[in-house]
C-alpha cells in the first residue's frame, strides 16, 4: 500500500460518473449528475427529464456505497462541516473498498486456479495476473473504476459454475439464485458482463435437453423452476439500474450505449487491431492474455472450455466492432480484465503441457519477471505521458504508437529505478503514493491523509471480506445472496423517491 497505491484525481469522465452515482443522491438529494461529473470540453445534451445522462452502469457504485455511507457517518461525527462526499475520509474509503474488491478478484482467481493445479503454480499465476495486466492500475491508481468489481464479479460466477459442474451431481436446489445474482453483477458492473449468460445456459442445457428428450415433466420442472428463480433474481437486482433510467430519461428500459460507440460495418474492423495493434494490442501491451487464451482450448472440462471458448470469442468480436477497441483514455488492454477468470484456466492448461524439469521451472520464473517488468513499464511511461515518451494526443485516439519508446523507458528504468516513484505529473501532492511523498518531502501532515487513512483503513477492510468469506462457507452462500438483493432492492426504492 505505502509503495504502490496512490488514487489519482484524474477523474475524467468514467471515474466522475461511477463516484455521481453515490454522491449525488446522497449527499445533494438528487440525480443531477452534473455537480460531479467531468467531461472536459464536452457539453453532453440533457434527457428529457432535465438531467444528464449516464452511460455507465450503477453497479460499482453499489457496491462502494457501503463505503461511501460509513465515510459519511464518521464525517458527520467528525467533522460536519466537511460532509460534502469530496473530502478526504470519502475518497480513502471508497478507493480502499474498489482495492478490496479486486483484492477479492485475485482469492478467487486462486480459487479457481486451484481446481487443476498445486498452490505454488495457481499463486504464480495470480500473481501475475494483477502484475502483468492493467489490473494492477485499476486496483492502485485509478480504483474508481468498474474493472476490480467486474473481476470480482466474474470470477465468483464462473467459481460457482465449476463447483455445480465439476461431477455429474443432480440439479442444484440453490443454482437459479446463484446464477441469477451472478449474473446481474456482472451485467451491472460491466455491460459486456452479460456474456456470462452462457454459464446458466451451459448448466441448465445439461439438464433440461434430456429431459426433454425423454419426455418427463417430472425432470422437467426442477430446471424450468431454478430458470425462472434465476431471472426473477436477475429482475430484482436491476431494479436499481431500472429506477435510474426512469429517474433520468422518463423510461423503465433503455439501451445502455447508442449506435455510436460502434464501427458502422457488418465485420468486426478492428478485430486484428486487438492484438497487433501498437497502441495496446494485446501482443505489445499485454502478452499474457493472448497465452491465456492460446490455452483455453485445452481445459480439461469440457463445459468450461465450451464457456471460455463462447465468452471470450464473443467479447473480442464485441471489442473488434466498438470504435475505441483500444479502450479510450484507460490504461492498457483493460476490456480484457474481466475475462482473467478464463484466462488462468488457459495459462494452466499451457503449463501443464510443458516439461516439468527444473531448467522449464526456471524459465517459467524468469518469463513471469520480464512480463512484470515489462507492465510496470509501460504503466511508468502512461503515467507520464507528458513527459515525451509517446504523443499523447496520439495514444488517446488510438493511433500508432511504435514500439521503440518501450525499449527506451526500459533503459531508463533500469539506470534509475526511483524513477519509478517519482512524482506523477498533474496528480495532486495527496494523491501521489506515500513512499513517493516521503522521498520528495518534507510535505505537510495533510498530504498523507488519503494515502495514510487508506493505509490504515487497508487491515479492517480485509478482516471484513476475510469475515464474509468465513461466514459464507459455514453458513453457506444463500444468506449472502440474500443480503445482496435485498440492498439492491432497497437502493431502487431510494432512487425512486429521492429529489
Amino acid at each position: 500500500m505505502a509503495l504502490f497505491f496512490g488514487p489519482t484525481d484524474n477523474w475524467s469522465w468514467d471515474p466522475s460518473f461511477y463516484y455521481a452515482h453515490i454522491r449525488s443522491p446522497i449527499i445533494d438529494g438528487d440525480l443531477d449528475f452534473r455537480n460531479e461529473t467531468k467531461t472536459g470540453q464536452f457539453e453532453l445534451p440533457y434527457t428529457r427529464n432535465g438531467l444528464q445522462h449516464s452511460l455507465w452502469p450503477l453497479g460499482p457504485s453499489l457496491l462502494w456505497s457501503p463505503f461511501f455511507l460509513l465515510a459519511h457517518g464518521l464525517t458527520l461525527l467528525i467533522n460536519p462541516a466537511h460532509a460534502d462526499g469530496f473530502s478526504f475520509l470519502y475518497i480513502a474509503f471508497v478507493t480502499v473498498s474498489s482495492l478490496a474488491f479486486g483484492m477479492v478478484g485475485l482469492g478467487l482467481l486462486y480459487q479457481i486456479c486451484r481446481y487443476y493445479t498445486r498452490p505454488h503454480q495457481a499463486l504464480l499465476i495470480t500473481l501475475l495476473c494483477l502484475g502483468a495486466t492493467p489490473l494492477f492500475f485499476y486496483m492502485f491508481r485509478q480504483p474508481l473504476m468498474a474493472h476490480t468489481t467486474g473481476l470480482a464479479a466474474a470470477a465468483g460466477m464462473l467459481l460457482g459454475f465449476m463447483h455445480l459442474t465439476r461431477s455429474q451431481a443432480p440439479l442444484h436446489s440453490w443454482s437459479g439464485a446463484i446464477f441469477g445474482v451472478g449474473l446481474v453483477l456482472c451485467f451491472l458492473t460491466r455491460w459486456n458482463g452479460i456474456l456470462m449468460g452462457v454459464l446458466p445456459a451451459i448448466y441448465f442445457a445439461a439438464y433440461l435437453f434430456p429431459a426433454i428428450k425423454q419426455r418427463s415433466l417430472r425432470e422437467t420442472w426442477p430446471v424450468v423452476r431454478q430458470i425462472g428463480i434465476m431471472l426473477t433474481i436477475f429482475g430484482l437486482l436491476l431494479t436499481p439500474q431500472l429506477a435510474l433510467w426512469y429517474r433520468l430519461h422518463g423510461t423503465f428500459f433503455m439501451l445502455p450505449q447508442d449506435g455510436g460507440s460502434f464501427v458502422a460495418s457488418w465485420l468486426p474492423t478492428n478485430l486484428l487491431h486487438i492484438f497487433f495493434h501498437t497502441n495496446r494490442g494485446l501482443l505489445y501491451w499485454s502478452p499474457l492474455v493472448i497465452l491465456g487464451m492460446l490455452g483455453i482450448f485445452f481445459i480439461p472440462a469440457w463445459r468450461v472450455r465450451l464457456a471460455a471458448i463462447l465468452i471470450i470469442t464473443m467479447q473480442l468480436v464485441l471489442i473488434g466492432y466498438r470504435r475505441d477497441w483500444y479502450s479510450g483514455g484507460g490504461f492498457g488492454a483493460r476490456y480484457f480484465i474481466e475475462l482473467l477468470p478464463f484466462l488462468v484456466l488457459g495459462l494452466i492448461a499451457l503449463l501443464q503441457r510443458l516439461p516439468q524439469a527444473r531448467m522449464w521451472n526456471i524459465a517459467l520464473g524468469v518469463g513471469a519477471i520480464v512480463l512484470v517488468i515489462h507492465q510496470f513499464t509501460l504503466l511508468y511511461v502512461v503515467e507520464r505521458i507528458t513527459e515525451g515518451w509517446i504523443e499523447p494526443a496520439a495514444y488517446f485516439q488510438g493511433q500508432p504508437l511504435g514500439l521503440a519508446w518501450q525499449y527506451e523507458a526500459l533503459l531508463h528504468l533500469v539506470r534509475d529505478p526511483l524513477a519509478w516513484f517519482s512524482p506523477r505529473p498533474y496528480v495532486g501532492l495527496d494523491r501521489q503514493t506515500i513512499v513517493t511523498s516521503l522521498l520528495t518531502g518534507p510535505h505537510p501532515t495533510n498530504v498523507y491523509a488519503i494515502s495514510g487513512t487508506a493505509l490504515v483503513l487497508s487491515i479492517p477492510v480485509a478482516l471484513l471480506f476475510a469475515t464474509i468469506w468465513r461466514l459464507s462457507q459455514r453458513f453457506g452462500i444463500l444468506p449472502l445472496l440474500f443480503a445482496i438483493t435485498a440492498y439492491f432492492v432497497a437502493w431502487a426504492l431510494f432512487i425512486l423517491v429521492v429529489g
